[in-house]
């Protein structure tokens, strides 16, 4: 593939060159392992530093989905919101929650993903991976799954993952996206993000604090705290990975000042900023 813009493949928009390659079958995962030092799935949780990365970076593509049954099993390249809308033209309940969540298969498992009471590890039945040069199929007791965490790590190459879902009709799984749709658009922003900064703090979402602490609408050069959810940062499309290091460094310490809280951030940061 040769040497890519890595912000073309976010969702937030930033990010400099690096020579990639794209993964579009499980029997590419070896030779990506010992020649790949980055693994970037849809690249909705990341910040990737304006200098690129030194390492060569591997996109994941693995987008194959089958259907048997009310059983699943996507590709950990396969668009997670794609194969929500697949499940529901089957009339196959369980991944509603997963309707406008923009990442990859293999992202949401590395992040137990989850919107609405709903999250990864309640539907998966089987999660593969390639760790330590060998392919292994774990059960969801296994993952290490915790809220918006898992136990998979830097080392791991997430190949797939299997669905137990259960019979519905399309209709009524229709109706409940299209309020989980509704939600959404009342109280997420629409501008170039990489989704929550910060991991809720026990029950509390970060973005309570950020918002107690006046934080909303606060600016570091083309990045600014959102003004209808504090949680997000956007870019106004000017935005350097500096500017959202820099917001981001700023909203964690007006938060632990204010209220003695440290926020731990979910968003992934890729190369030096």
């Amino acid at each position: 593939m040769g040497r890519v813009v890595l912000g073309g493949y976010t969702s937030l928009g930033i990010g400099g060159e690096a020579e990639a390659v794209i993964v579009r079958s499980r029997e590419q995962i070896p030779e990506v392992l010992t020649t790949c030092g980055v693994i970037l799935g849809r690249g909705t949780n990341v910040l990737i530093s304006d200098d690129g990365v030194t390492d060569r970076v591997a996109i994941n593509r693995i987008s194959t989905v089958v259907f048997d049954g009310t059983h699943v099993y996507a590709g950990s390249g396969a668009s997670l919101a794609s194969l929500a809308a697949m499940c529901c033209e089957r009339g196959l309940s369980g991944l509603e929650w997963a309707c406008g969540i923009p990442g990859s298969v293999g992202g949401a498992a590395v992040m137990n993903a989850g919107a609405f009471g709903g999250d990864f590890a309640s539907v998966a039945a089987r999660v593969d991976v390639f760790r330590d040069g060998e392919e292994q199929s774990l059960k969801p007791c296994e993952c290490g799954f915790g809220y918006r965490t898992s136990g998979f790590g830097g080392g791991d190459f997430v190949s797939g993952a299997a669905f137990e879902l259960s019979r519905s009709t399309p209709e009524k799984i229709m109706a409940v996206q299209r309020e989980y749709t509704r939600r959404r658009e009342l109280t997420q922003p629409k501008g170039r993000s990489a989704g929550c900064v910060f991991r809720r703090v026990g029950d509390v979402s970060a973005a309570y604090y950020i918002d107690r602490a006046g934080l909303k609408g606060e600016r570091e050069g083309g990045a600014s705290v959102s003004q209808l959810h504090a949680g997000f940062i956007i870019n106004d499309g000017t935005a350097t990975a500096r500017d959202y290091l820099r917001l981001t460094e700023r909203i964690e310490e007006e938060v632990r000042n204010k209220f003695g809280i440290t926020l731990d951030r979910e968003i992934r940061i890729i190369g030096e900023i």
